[in-house]
C-alpha cells in the first residue's frame, strides 16, 4: 500500500492562497505606480519593490509590463480581484431581474458610474500608451474597446426583454449610442475637468440611457 503524505493535501491550498495574496500585492503595486507617476515612468523593479517581490516573482505571478496594465484593468472595471465575469456579479444580476425598464436603466446608470470611478484614470493611461503604436499594448486597448461594445449588447438586450425600446432608432444605433455613453471619457470629462459631482454624472447618465427606452417625448413638451 502506497503511504500517503499528509503534508502535501494541505500545502496546496496554502500555496494557492499566498500565490493570489501575491498576486493581489504586484497587481495593486503596478496600479499605484502607473496613476501616480504614470506608465512610461514606472519600472517592473519599482513595482517589485512596492509589492515587496523580486522582478523574478513580478514575471511568474502576472507577466511583462503590459500584462500588468491588462491586470489592472480587470481589476479597476471589476472593483476587486474576484475572477468573476462582470455579467455573473449582484450587481448585474440585481439589474436583469428588475422588471421595470426605467428603473432597470436606473441601475445600469448607477452600475456604469460606479465602474467609471475606479477605471477612468486607468483608461487614461491605455489610451495614451496605445497611441504609442505598440502592438501589445495597441491590443489592449482595442480590446478594451470591443468588450465595451459587447457589454453595450448586453444591457440593451436586458432593456429590450423588459420592453420596447424607441421606435425611431435601430437596435444597431440604440447599441452604438450605449456604447458611447459607457466610455469612461465622459465620467473624466465631466467629473474631473468640469467639477460635475459623481451625483449628477449619474443623474445625467440615466436620463441617456432611459431616453433609449420606449418612444422619446417630443421636442417642447
Amino acid at each position: 500500500m502506497a503511504s500517503v503524505n499528509p503534508s502535501r493535501r494541505y500545502s496546496s491550498p496554502l500555496r494557492e492562497q499566498q500565490a493570489t495574496a501575491t498576486r493581489r500585492a504586484i497587481v495593486d503595486a503596478a496600479q499605484e505606480l502607473f496613476l501616480s507617476q504614470g506608465y512610461g515612468a514606472t519600472t517592473l523593479e519599482q513595482i517589485a519593490g512596492r509589492a515587496g517581490v523580486s522582478r523574478q516573482t513580478v514575471f511568474t505571478a502576472v507577466g511583462n509590463k503590459q500584462a500588468l496594465l491588462a491586470a489592472v484593468r480587470d481589476v479597476a472595471i471589476a472593483g476587486d480581484h474576484e475572477p468573476i465575469p462582470v455579467k455573473s456579479r449582484s450587481g448585474a444580476a440585481a439589474i436583469t431581474n428588475e422588471p421595470d425598464q426605467a428603473r432597470a436603466a436606473a441601475l445600469i446608470a448607477a452600475h456604469l458610474t460606479a465602474v467609471a470611478r475606479r477605471y477612468a484614470p486607468v483608461h487614461t493611461i491605455i489610451r495614451g500608451t496605445a497611441a504609442t503604436g505598440e502592438e501589445e499594448l495597441s491590443r489592449l486597448w482595442n480590446d478594451e474597446e470591443h468588450q465595451r461594445l459587447v457589454g453595450a449588447r448586453h444591457w440593451i438586450d436586458v432593456l429590450a426583454a423588459k420592453a420596447p425600446l424607441r421606435s425611431d432608432l435601430t437596435t444597431g444605433h440604440t447599441t452604438d449610442i450605449l456604447w458611447l455613453l459607457m466610455a469612461p471619457d465622459h465620467y473624466a470629462r465631466l467629473v474631473h475637468d468640469r467639477d460635475w459631482t459623481p451625483e449628477e454624472y449619474q443623474r445625467w447618465l440615466t436620463e441617456q440611457i432611459q431616453n433609449l427606452c420606449g418612444t422619446p417625448t417630443p421636442p417642447g413638451r
